[in-house]
């Protein structure tokens, strides 16, 4: 049995030895939360998952007791609702319609936890059937398996080469599955949307091991099998996950799918033996762009996230009439969202989910995620920081494989940690387990869809060490470029063709990171105070939850890049005269001052490309623009000792905030009313008069 120790720790401190599982599993979230208080004022919720697929040996008593997750582990924080009925209905509103894919653990060698849970879709029988078994699946429809060439597929299978895509994340060696399917490239419709591989003379492959460059099956005779999507167990019964290399198939139908195999050529090449001759190039073209049938109406029958789950008893409608009913929706075309639209869609999902955001921090996020390559939210812990991050992708209509929330750890030192390293001793490259590197190559690979990446909590280590690379590359106008290994070594890694050495990152990648300041992070430099926009969300008052209205939650769609692309305005510096020589002005005194770094070309030009994307909004304009970039690339490297500061921010025996960078603002009251910036210099100036310093 494959077991990782990790050293867990509670919210008290104390540790707990876990037992973490390879391979995940499928499961069902049960209507029934339990309130729990791991220290004195902090409230989490429990909540339990039953299995539905294979489990561990020493995980025998799972199904019996189900397993148990957290909330404040699953995006929702400590103190997120008032009681467990609103957890409850919450747990059910999010996760309550679909399947559930998760990492099983034992704690204390007795109880059953979960790790790593992901939403999943449905299928029309999901409350029917029993007894899911997981099947490795190689690809997906629109993007097959080694580049679209089966035969090679075969080849591998045959020779007992490995086939990457598969880890221990994802499959526990102890078991051997009946049958592992490929997505394929279909040709004149002689081979379909996927094929199924398996033993001829077993039930099931004799071995599987998860080793260096992949996944290896052994099982002498190798049969294979044509399928469509079309198949009606396949659209009604087989659940293809979004988030994991696995499709969960039922028990009974497994024999279904495995009738009528044929054994494998000895030379590989099922092609020619179904009258392939002529092998056109493989397109790579995604699912989205086919041609409307069966191949691309289906595939979003399975993965739509209905509201209402199919019971026992209930008459299911039949395939052909949902298919002529998403067949008719898709004849109308829908028109882009215009970019107040989309910020309407925003604010409407934080409504409609109990969330308390001031409009003008969505806003000036949306700004900011548009004009700069990395948006920090600072604050303190609890304020909903990656909270805002989610919902954000929520918004533009992200899958949950399209935004990377990567919880940083303190012993990180250098980008090895998050992406990988080139392991030269067996001449394979290992990803790292934040799985960056993995969403970093999908999006180079699909630049007309949108990512999110989100690095929280990103001051527990040095950024500067384990973001180092990041931090020169994102300032980068034309090609950006993240380098995994040298590119020398690209042909001799045998997983250099999954892995290539280098990877373009285009502006369909957001970047975003939160932040806590206090005793156990570290500040960050000047290195990346310019390159980022630092916001520090504003604390709404606990009272206004009970007056706040929820709305209804907004119809979600997906924004492609191209659509968001266009809310991005480019050109040249537009910032006038009296801007420029107000930033003129308050460089002069923060030099004066004896401030470090001040104010650079690189922070000008960004403070630029901020303001001429501020969105058409009469709740938010210039003047408000400005105050914030004051706030947010300039006031953050306001820090140091009472003695060095005087001259710039004091308080007055009155109370009263004093200085240089005062009387610049009362100079240039004309661009704005610096409401945001005068708060921020009167914490400063507190920080100063308590303990004689600021940071």
């Amino acid at each position: 049995m494959a077991y990782f120790m990790t050293p867990n720790v509670t919210a008290d401190n104390s540790a707990f030895p876990l037992r973490q599982a390879e391979g995940k599993v499928l499961g069902r979230v049960r209507s029934l939360v339990k309130g729990s208080t791991p220290r004195a004022g902090v409230k989490d919720y429990r909540f339990f998952v039953d299995p539905l697929s294979s489990l561990p040996p020493e995980m025998g008593e799972g199904p019996r007791f189900g397993f148990t997750g957290f909330m404040s582990r699953s995006g929702y924080g400590f103190n997120a609702f008032a009681g467990e009925e609103e957890a409850l209905a919450r747990l059910q509103e999010d996760l309550g319609g679909s399947f559930v894919t998760f990492t099983p653990a034992l704690r204390n060698n007795k109880f059953f936890v979960l790790d790593d849970l992901k939403k999943e879709g449905r299928t029309p029988f999901m409350e029917q059937d029993e007894d899911y078994r997981p099947v490795p699946a190689f690809g997906r429809q629109g993007e097959p398996a080694l580049e679209g060439d089966i035969n090679k597929f075969c080849r591998h299978l045959l020779e007992g080469k490995p086939i990457p895509g598969l880890s221990k994340k994802y499959w526990n060696n102890d078991f051997t599955p009946y049958f592992i399917a490929a997505a394929a490239e279909r040709h004149d419709g002689k081979l379909g949307d996927f094929v199924l591989f398996a033993p001829l003379d077993g039930d099931a492959f004799a071995e599987t091991v998860i080793d260096e460059g992949g996944a290896y099956f052994h099982g002498g005779r190798l049969g294979y099998k044509v399928i469509d999507i079309s198949d009606e167990i396949m659209a009604g019964h087989v659940l293809r996950c979004a988030n994991s290399p696995l499709w969960f198939v039922p028990f009974e139908y497994i024999g279904h799918l495995k009738e009528g195999m044929e054994e494998v050529p000895a030379d590989g090449d099922i092609l020619s033996a179904r009258g392939i001759e002529e092998r056109p190039a493989v397109s790579f073209v995604s699912a989205a762009e086919t041609p409307a049938g069966l191949g691309n109406i289906l595939p979003s029958l399975l993965k739509k996230d209905t509201s209402e789950s199919v019971t026992a008893g209930e008459k299911e409608p039949a395939i052909d009439e949902k298919v002529e009913e998403i067949e008719m929706s898709e004849e109308t075309e829908e028109k882009p969202d215009r970019e107040d639209e989309f910020l309407n869609r925003l604010s409407a999902l934080a409504s409609s989910k109990g969330l308390l955001y001031a409009e003008k921090d969505l806003i000036n996020f949306h700004i900011s995620v548009k004009s700069s390559r990395l948006t920090i939210l600072s604050g303190m812990s609890g304020t909903g920081k990656s909270r805002l991050v989610r919902l954000y992708g929520e918004a533009l209509g992200l899958p949950d494989d399209r935004i990377a929330v990567v919880p940083v750890r303190p012993s990180w030192m250098d980008d090895g940690d998050i992406l990988g390293y080139a392991d030269m001793k067996n001449m394979i490259y290992r990803p790292a387990d934040t799985g960056l590197a993995e969403l970093l190559l999908d999006a180079e690979r699909h630049p007309e869809e949108m990512y999110i990446v989100c690095f929280d909590e990103m001051n527990l280590a040095r950024a500067e060490h384990y973001f180092a690379q990041f931090i020169s590359v994102l300032e980068k106008e034309e090609d950006p470029v993240i380098r995994l290994y040298n590119p020398s070594l690209q042909g001799r890694l045998y997983n250099g063709d999954a892995y290539p050495a280098e990877i373009s990152i285009g502006r369909n990648v957001i970047f975003t990171g939160t932040v806590n300041v206090d005793e156990s992070t570290y500040r960050f430099s000047d290195k990346i105070l310019d390159r980022a926009n630092m916001i520090t969300l504003h604390q709404e008052r606990f009272s206004d939850w009970l007056t706040a209205e929820k709305a209804e939650p907004p119809d979600l769609k997906e924004i492609s890049f191209a659509q968001f692309e266009s809310y991005r305005k480019t050109g040249d510096m537009e910032l006038t005269a009296r801007e420029l020589e107000f930033l003129d002005t308050l460089n002069d005194a923060l030099r004066e001052g004896g401030v470090q770094g001040c104010i650079g070309f690189r922070v000008a030009r960004q403070m630029d490309r901020y303001l001429k994307n501020i969105p058409e909004n009469d709740g938010f304009d210039r003047e408000a623009g400005l105050d914030c970039q004051l706030v947010q690339r300039i006031l953050t490297k306001i820090r140091g000792s009472a003695q060095q500061l005087s001259a710039l921010l004091s308080l007055s025996d009155k109370g009263d905030v004093e200085g240089r960078l005062v009387k610049v603002l009362d100079n240039f009251s004309d661009l704005s009313d610096f409401e945001e910036s005068r708060r921020a210099l009167r914490a400063k100036a507190q920080e100063l008069n308590l303990y004689d310093y600021t940071v």
